[in-house]
């Protein structure tokens, strides 16, 4: 995950960096308790533990008796899954004061994590009643607490709670919305960053959230659009930009993507990825040499990425390079020879130099790498079905469809061999099931075999009339 310090203030931020410039001159530095307790905040939320370490070393020394300091060791040492030796630091600081709130919320979360869940749900009571004057922050922790071990339905209650106290509070709308992102309750998720944005339209961080969840949901245009707006608020949030071109993408919008792509790659600096997705995109569009030229640019950026060759590979296929297809998938395969997809490419490269018994070797291979290669099993057979070789064909065809029936168009290439092979009735039982699929099915069928129109069975079936 990466971490995103827009939640800290710039005074917060002054006091990290002037924290970082005493460890970089080595040099003895002093802060009171908060503004140590911040600086150690900012690393554990980094999971920086050894920062934090550094952090207490100083803090402690400075600040002996401190139960917010020894708050900060219990949840260092909680975040290192020593939870007993957290626990030993938690009970010290409670017998110097019983009702610090912050100390009982780490018990609790500590509790929660070594399955003591009523304990737990105890402590967590016994904080609340103790708090009249930040509750809902409190029911935040607590409701955060439950979501990090998967207790979702409490984490809902907590934080539910939280916003009927306050309602203006982003905080725990976002976490409530991210609770029911893990939960897949997508619709609910949007509705809650919604309201998020109804406070503060300006939060870059759950535009991009929003245009993650409409990703995930398949909704390209909106996450396009989610993305746009977090680039817009945060020019600097150049990953949305990104991401953006990615859903563009997806949504098909082939042109705009490159525009995008293009933008970012200004604005960083060349990139390889950038480059493979403009290729990605002229691929698409039916562009072959355009598609060849940014996948040439992707791999002079990175000359070992095995992925661009194979592009290379495709491209040059569809372009009829078929010989210079052949060196670029060989290229990929000398440096990872066991991807078996590699070894497809290779055989449809063969394939198109009618080199038959060459692809029947590499699709074989790319079998023994990966038996699943349900896209390797239908090719040998369609190899062995022109070549008449009707029952290889049928057993190479029968293993696709025990991988994945749903194969394209794995039923009318089944129900062709068995045509041939006069299994009349298996033939036109899959031949129905073929057209449900693509209602084309029934002529490519019958432009190989012609002569099916004239069998009894066949006159019977429906696309025919």
């Amino acid at each position: 995950m990466i971490f995103d310090d827009s939640s800290y203030s710039e005074e917060e931020k002054n006091l990290v960096s002037r924290f970082e410039q005493c460890l970089k001159e080595g040099s003895t530095c002093y802060f009171d308790e908060d503004e140590y307790i911040t600086i150690f905040d900012y690393y554990i939320d980094n999971e920086d533990n050894d920062t934090c370490e550094k952090v207490l070393q100083y803090a402690e020394a400075q600040h002996t008796f401190s139960v917010d300091i020894m708050d900060c060791r219990a949840r260092l040492l909680a975040a290192e899954g020593l939870f007993d030796k957290a626990l030993v630091i938690v009970e010290k600081a409670l017998n110097i004061d019983r009702q610090n709130i912050d100390v009982l919320l780490t018990k609790g979360k500590i509790l929660l994590h070594t399955d003591k869940k009523a304990d737990a749900a105890e402590v967590f009571q016994k904080a609340i009643q103790l708090d009249d004057s930040d509750l809902d922050a409190t029911l935040i922790e607590i409701g955060v607490a439950y979501r990090a071990v998967n207790m979702f339905s409490l984490a809902k209650k907590y934080l539910s709670e939280a916003i009927r106290l306050n309602k203006e509070s982003e905080e725990a709308l976002s976490e409530l919305g991210f609770v029911h992102e893990l939960c897949n309750q997508y619709d609910l998720a949007i509705q809650i960053y919604e309201k998020v944005l109804d406070i503060n339209p300006y939060s870059k961080q759950t535009w991009v959230t929003l245009g993650n969840i409409y990703f995930n949901m398949e909704n390209f245009e909106k996450a396009a659009e989610a993305y746009d707006y977090a680039y817009t608020i945060d020019p600097q949030q150049t990953q949305a930009l990104f991401l953006k071109g990615n859903s563009l993408f997806c949504a098909n919008k082939f042109s705009d993507a490159i525009e995008v792509y293009e933008e970012f790659n200004d604005l960083i600096g060349e990139s390889s990825d950038c480059y493979a997705n403009i290729g990605d995109c002229y691929e698409n569009m039916g562009q072959y040499q355009e598609a060849i030229n940014a996948y040439s640019r992707a791999l002079n950026l990175n000359a070992d990425d095995t992925i661009i060759m194979s592009n290379l590979c495709i491209a040059n296929i569809d372009m009829g390079n078929y010989e210079e297809a052949l060196n670029w998938i060989n290229e990929a395969i000398i440096r990872d020879p066991e991807k078996a997809i590699f070894h497809v490419y290779k055989a449809e490269a063969f394939v198109n130099l009618n080199r038959k018994d060459d692809a029947i070797d590499s699709y074989k291979k790319a079998i023994q790498l990966d038996s699943k290669q349900t896209i390797a099993y239908i090719a040998i057979g369609n190899i062995y079905f022109d070549n008449q070789n009707y029952s290889t064909a049928k057993l190479y065809l029968d293993k696709a469809y025990s991988i994945n029936p749903e194969a394209e168009d794995i039923k009318l290439y089944l129900s062709l061999t068995y045509y041939k092979l006069g299994d009349f009735e298996k033939a036109i039982s899959l031949l129905k099931q073929a057209c449900t699929e693509n209602e084309n099915s029934i002529n490519v069928f019958y432009d190989i075999c012609p002569d099916a129109k004239r069998n009894t069975l066949f006159k019977s079936f429906s696309p025919l009339k």
